[in-house]
C-alpha cells in the first residue's frame, strides 16, 4: 500500500564495494520497520571533469516533505563544494531526522567507523605474535589525512612495546608497482632489513608484495605484509593477507537504527561508532586459514576482464546507435533493448521534464538568463517505464514525489535516483529497482547514462537550431532597417543559347546567367575548383547533354551535371528557361570550409531579366551595373560577411552555430523552403 515511509540517502560513487554495501544495509534495515529508501547517488568520485558540472541537479530532486527521515553519507563525497551544497540544503529544506555517515568533521548526529585503531592491533600482533622487531609503515600520499591517522595508531603500538621508529621505518608512495619497489628499497636501506610491514591498505599491500616476491623475499618467511580494506583479491592471493575488515554493512544498519529512535522522538548520542575488525591471515605468518587456490582469483579476474570488455562493446555500440536517432521516441524505443540487459533490474524509470528541451526567450538576445536556463520540473514526464521485463503506458504527473503514485501503490522497492545532465543543463532523472532490493549497480551504466546525456543535449540542441535557423530566415526575408524585402533586382547581360547577343530566331527563348567565384586573401580575385549544381523550383536537378547542351530534370543530385569554376573563377549556366533556380554549391576549393558551401536562388523573368537573391550568409554580392555578380569562400566562421543591420544579427546567430552540424541544419532548412 502506498505510504509516505520513506527514507532519503545522500551518496557518491554508488558502484564502491563500501557504498552498495552501506546502501544495502540501510536498505534491509529500513524494510524491518516498514520503510522504504530512495538513494540519490552522484558520480562525484568519477573525476569526469566537465561533465560533472551538473552533479549539483542531484540536489533538485527529493521532495523533502516526502521523506520520514536522510541519512547522509558525506564521506563519499571527495568533491568539497558539492559536499557542503548538500549540507546547506539539508539545512535548510530538511525538517526530518538527519543522520550523518562520517569519520571527521560531521555537521548532524552520526555513525561512524574506527577504522584506524586496528592499525595498533595488528602492529601489536607482529611484535607479541610474531616478534618482529623492525616493523616499517608504508602510507599513502594520495589519502595523507587518513594514512597519517592510521600511521598514529602504528606508531603507538611501537612505543607502548619500547620499539623506536628509524630514518627508514615510514615510506608514503602512491598506487604504483614503481612506488612499492621504491618503498621496499627504502626500508632496505637501514642496517636491519625489514620484519613486517604494515601497509595503509590492501592496495599498497599488494604492491609490495609483488615487488617483493620479484625482488626475491618470500612472504610471510622473509617479509610480513599487512593490509587494510579485507579485499578480495588480498584473500584469494596465496598468501592471503592479514587485514582490518570494515562491517560496513553493519554500518548501514546503525545509521537506520539510530535514525528510527531521532523519528520516534528519543534521545541518542551525538555519535555512534562501529569498530572495524583485525582479520589474521598468511601474510604475516599466521596459518589460520586454508590457502585458496590460485587458479580460483585467475578465474575470477579473467570473469571480471571479459564483463569490462563486454560493457565497453555495449557502450560503444549504444553511443553509436544513438547518433542516427532524430527524436525523442525513437531514443526510448532504442533504450528500451539495452535496459533489459542490466543484471538483476526488476525496475527501470526515465522521467523528463515537461520543457526538457526547450529554449529560454532570451535565445535571441544571447544574454546569460538563456544560457543558465533551466527547465522548470514542476510536471514530469515518465518517457520510459519498464517493470519486470514489461514496458509501461508513457504518462505525466505533477512532481509531488519522484515516480506515479501508481507505481509506489505497487511497490516496496528500494530506489536509485540518478539526475539526467550535460554539464550545466538538466533533463530530468532515472530511477533504478533491483529484484529482491539486492542492489547490483555496474559501472557499465556510467557509461550508459553519459550515452543518454549526450543524446538528450543533441535533441535538444536541434531543437535549438530550428528556432535560429526559422529566425535567419525571418532576417533575410525583410531588412531590419529598411522593412523592404532582402533581393535587389538587377538587370544583367542576357545571352542567346548560341552566345551572341541580340533578338534570337527561335520561338522558345532561352537565357542565360553567371557569377565570379571569389575567396579570400591572395585568392580574392579568382577561384578555381568550386563545384555548383543547378536545382529547379519543382526540387529537380538539371542535367546538360555533353553534345546538344539540351537541359533535361534528374531527381537525384548525383545526377545532375556539376559546373566547375575555372582559373578565371567564371561559373555560366546557358540555354536556361525563364524560371526560378537554386544554385548550390556542392563542393569548396581545398583549404575552404566545406561547412560554409553557399546556397542561393536566381530567377529569370519571361523578358530575360535576371534577378539574384541574397543568400542567408551574405557570401553572395549581388551584381551592378559593371559588374557581374561574386559568390565567396571562406575559411572559417571569422571571415563571413556582415551587410547591414541583419549582418550583425548575423554574426552572433551563426557563431552559436559552431558545430558542423549546426551550420548543416541551417543550410538543409533554407533548402527546404524553395
Amino acid at each position: 500500500m502506498y505510504h509516505n515511509k520513506k527514507i532519503g540517502i545522500f551518496i557518491s560513487h554508488i558502484m564502491g564495494f563500501y557504498q552498495k554495501n552501506v546502501c544495502q544495509g540501510i536498505i534491509d534495515k529500513a524494510l524491518e520497520y516498514g520503510y522504504t529508501a530512495e538513494i540519490f547517488a552522484s558520480m562525484d568520485g568519477e573525476n569526469l571533469g566537465d561533465y560533472s558540472l551538473g552533479e549539483e541537479s542531484i540536489l533538485t530532486l527529493p521532495n523533502f516533505d516526502d521523506l520520514s527521515g536522510v541519512i547522509f553519507a558525506s564521506e563519499t563525497y571527495p568533491n568539497e563544494q558539492l559536499k557542503d551544497q548538500i549540507y546547506s540544503l539539508l539545512k535548510e529544506k530538511c525538517h526530518c531526522p538527519i543522520i550523518e555517515i562520517a569519520v571527521y568533521k560531521q555537521q548532524f548526529p552520526s555513525v561512524s567507523l574506527e577504522n584506524n585503531h586496528p592499525f595498533f592491533d595488528i602492529t601489536e600482533h607482529l611484535i607479541t605474535e610474531h616478534h618482529y622487531k623492525n616493523i616499517c609503515y608504508f602510507g599513502c600520499a594520495d589519502e595523507s589525512f587518513f594514512s597519517d591517522a592510521r600511521e598514529k595508531f602504528y606508531r603507538d603500538a611501537l612505543k607502548k612495546h619500547g620499539i623506536a621508529p628509524h630514518a627508514h621505518s615510514i615510506y608514503t608512495g602512491t598506487y604504483t608497482a614503481q612506488s612499492a619497489a621504491e618503498a621496499l628499497r627504502f626500508f632496505e636501506e637501514n642496517e636491519t632489513k625489514p620484519d613486517a610491514v604494515v601497509c595503509y591498505n590492501d592496495k599498497l599491500a599488494l604492491l609490495l608484495m609483488t615487488a617483493a616476491i620479484s625482488a626475491g623475499y618470500h612472504i610471510p618467511e622473509d617479509l610480513a605484509i599487512t593490509g587494510c580494506d579485507h579485499s578480495e583479491e588480498g584473500q584469494n592471493l596465496p598468501p592471503s593477507l592479514t587485514t582490518v575488515s570494515f562491517p560496513v554493512y553493519e554500518l548501514g544498519e546503525a545509521s537506520v537504527e539510530k535514525l528510527m529512535k531521532l523519528i520516534h522522538e528519543e534521545n541518542v548520542p551525538a555519535i555512534t561508532v562501529v569498530h572495524a575488525q583485525m582479520v589474521l591471515e598468511n601474510s604475516c605468518g599466521c596459518s589460520l586459514t586454508k590457502e585458496t587456490p590460485a587458479i580460483y582469483f585467475e578465474q575470477k579476474l579473467t570473469s571480471q576482464i571479459a564483463s569490462l570488455e563486454s560493457s565497453i562493446l555495449s557502450s560503444m555500440k549504444m553511443s553509436a546507435e544513438f547518433q542516427n536517432i532524430a527524436d525523442i521516441d525513437e531514443a526510448m524505443d532504442l533504450l528500451e533493448n539495452y535496459v533489459h540487459s542490466i543484471p538483476n533490474c526488476s525496475e527501470f524509470y526515465l522521467c523528463l521534464y515537461a520543457n526538457w528541451d526547450s529554449v529560454s526567450q532570451h535565445i535571441l538576445e544571447l544574454t546569460e538568463n538563456e544560457m543558465d536556463f533551466e527547465p522548470s520540473q514542476d510536471e514530469i514526464i515518465l518517457k520510459l517505464s519498464l517493470r519486470d521485463g514489461k514496458r509501461l503506458p508513457e504518462c505525466s504527473f505533477t512532481k509531488r514525489s519522484l515516480l506515479p503514485e501508481h507505481i509506489y501503490r505497487q511497490s516496496d522497492s528500494a530506489y536509485l535516483y540518478f539526475p539526467l545532465f550535460f554539464k550545466n543543463k538538466t533533463f530530468g532523472y532515472i530511477a533504478l529497482a533491483y529484484e529482491n532490493n539486492r542492489i547490483d549497480y555496474h559501472f557499465q551504466l556510467v557509461h550508459w547514462f553519459m550515452n543518454i546525456n549526450q543524446l538528450l543535449k543533441r535533441l535538444s540542441d536541434a531543437k535549438r537550431t530550428s528556432i535560429l535557423v526559422s529566425h535567419l530566415e525571418d532576417i533575410y526575408t525583410k531588412d531590419a532597417l529598411t522593412g523592404l524585402d532582402g533581393s535587389v533586382d538587377n538587370k544583367a547581360t542576357i545571352t542567346t543559347n548560341g552566345g551572341t547577343s541580340g533578338e534570337g530566331k527561335t520561338e522558345s527563348k532561352t537565357y542565360g546567367f553567371q557569377f565570379k567565384k571569389i575567396g579570400v586573401d591572395n585568392d580574392a580575385n579568382a577561384l578555381a575548383g568550386a563545384q555548383f549544381v543547378v536545382k529547379k523550383k519543382d526540387g529537380k536537378f538539371l542535367k546538360q547533354d555533353t553534345e546538344s547542351k539540351a537541359w533535361s530534370s534528374v531527381d537525384d543530385q548525383t545526377n545532375a551535371t556539376v559546373f566547375t569554376s575555372g582559373a578565371d573563377g567564371l561559373v555560366q549556366f546557358k540555354g536556361l528557361a525563364a524560371g526560378d533556380y537554386t544554385v548550390m554549391e556542392t563542393s569548396a576549393p581545398n583549404g575552404y570550409a566545406q561547412n560554409f558551401r553557399v546556397t542561393f536562388d536566381v530567377s529569370i523573368a519571361e523578358n530575360g531579366t535576371v534577378t539574384f537573391k541574397q543568400d542567408l550568409l551574405h557570401q553572395v554580392t549581388l551584381p551592378t551595373d559593371d559588374q557581374i555578380a561574386t559568390v565567396k569562400n571562406v575559411k572559417s566562421i571569422t571571415q563571413l560577411p556582415l551587410t547591414g543591420a541583419a549582418g550583425t544579427t548575423l554574426f552572433t546567430v551563426v557563431a552559436l552555430l559552431v558545430a558542423g552540424a549546426g551550420v548543416t541544419v541551417a543550410v538543409k532548412s533554407r533548402q527546404r523552403m524553395h
